[in-house]
């Protein structure tokens, strides 16, 4: 197998681009090491949203995420809801708007093989360092390591998520893990699964109204709907798939079930700007909010002057 790291452009900033025979990703270093675009070369089909314009829309530190280019993958940390910091020795520091490293430049550094990318940053109102290394575990397989390092004497809480923004067609099927049995409403537009912390069968789950509707499966745009929920607790098997019917293949999402065992699924049929897509976020803690997730249960702490690695992976 070969691979390619070299720099590019994607609009009207500067890229790297991770290629293999069949993948072709591009990161964006200066702005949150976002993967901005991840395409299948023998199909030429891009597999993550895009928006139209010419120039990406910047958003500076503690930006509103949405007003920005919002597309492809950009990693929430140290959490996807803005929120105050709740425990000492940051207890009251606002954390931004779907975290902090989104808009954060990272530093981009190949590997002496030309096989792997390397990116790093640290955080601002919070002393940690975050890493990743982005490889091909396989031509059609795009592999991402994680490395977190708490620079402080203070233990301290996090959450990581996956926030991939993926493109959609009608009839497309959501693949869980035979042991998924239930989710937990966090999102309903229309309140068709109900109200924040509602528990729901998967796939078929009786809705409040008394209807069935199998979740499993993505309904038309007509549809005009957006949820978001997460499975309920700790994900049995690290991983999350979904299937294309016109385009025969399957986009299948891993991740280290020890490290990453929550997973959250935001089905977009066209109820959010107009918009038909799907966001699988593996994450590390629960309910995109740091202090939710920690009354719940499903937080994430990294210990004081500790280290944390985790992993996920892009499989077509």
């Amino acid at each position: 197998m070969t691979t390619r790291i070299y720099e590019s452009a994607y609009k009207d900033q500067a890229a790297m681009t991770v290629e293999s025979d069949v993948l072709a990703a591009q990161f964006l270093p200066g702005i949150g090491s976002k993967l901005a675009s991840l395409r299948i070369k023998p199909l030429n089909l891009e597999l993550l949203v895009q928006r139209p314009e010419p120039a990406y829309r910047l958003q500076p530190y503690d930006g509103d995420y949405v007003a920005g280019e919002c597309s492809g993958f950009d990693d929430m940390f140290p959490t996807i809801d803005a929120c105050y910091y709740q425990s000492y020795p940051w207890k009251g520091t606002p954390i931004p708007d779907h975290g902090e490293v989104w808009s954060l430049p990272w530093t981009p550094t190949i590997s002496a093989d030309g096989a792997e990318l390397h990116l790093v940053t640290r955080g601002v109102r919070f002393p940690y360092r975050l890493e990743k290394w982005i490889s091909f575990g396989g031509e059609r397989s795009l592999q991402f390591k994680y490395r977190l390092t708490n620079e402080s004497p203070f233990a301290m809480d996090y959450m990581w998520a996956a926030h991939m923004m993926i493109e959609m067609e009608e009839g497309a099927e959501i693949i869980m893990p035979a042991g998924v049995k239930h989710i937990v409403t966090r999102i309903a537009f229309n309140g068709g699964l109900g109200q924040y912390g509602d528990i729901l069968d998967w796939p078929v789950a009786r809705l409040p109204d008394g209807s069935t509707r199998d979740l499993s499966k993505v309904r038309p745009p007509a549809v005009r709907d957006a949820d978001k929920y997460f499975v309920k607790g700790r994900m049995p098997e690290g991983w999350c798939a979904l299937t294309y019917p016109s385009s025969g293949f399957t986009l299948k999402v891993t991740f280290s079930q020890d490290t990453v065992p929550y997973l959250g699924i935001l089905l977009n049929e066209c109820g959010w700007r107009d918009m038909y897509n799907i966001f699988i976020e593996p994450c590390t803690a629960s309910f995109d909010d740091l202090n939710v997730a920690k009354v719940r249960g499903e937080g994430s702490t990294v210990a004081a002057g500790g280290v944390v690695e985790w992993s996920m992976g892009i499989e077509v």
